[in-house]
């Protein structure tokens, strides 16, 4: 898999998380423990980097939907964010954000 994919589901997840206004501890555990439990090679400090750059990144989350073109790996993204969104309890906007992951990647199914 390629590591920039991994690093957009991380980014993805986040952009989910953030939703409420703040991307927690619990939650960010979650997304490196999902990530880490499919791809072992993704080490916590590529994790810790993609999220720094996420922070100094203005992008929408359509724009990194837009680079997920693999079916399995959306399958994997939807989990992903499920997974950690709801790792600390799920916001009624991290659940609108949600569901816009699950239209636009079931979209091009």
């Amino acid at each position: 898999m390629d590591i920039k994919l991994i690093d957009c589901a991380v980014k993805i997840a986040a952009c989910v998380c953030g939703k409420d206004g703040v991307i927690s501890h619990t939650e960010e555990l979650a997304i490196y423990e999902y990530v880490n439990t499919r791809y072992v090679e993704y080490s916590q400090e590529r994790f810790n980097d993609t999220l720094d750059e996420f922070f100094d990144e203005s992008h929408q989350i359509e724009m990194y939907l837009n680079y997920i073109t693999d079916i399995n790996f959306k399958d994997f993204i939807i989990n992903l964010c499920e997974f950690s969104a709801g790792s600390d309890g799920l916001d009624i906007k991290e659940n609108i954000a949600l569901e816009k992951v699950k239209i636009v990647l079931s979209e091009e199914l």
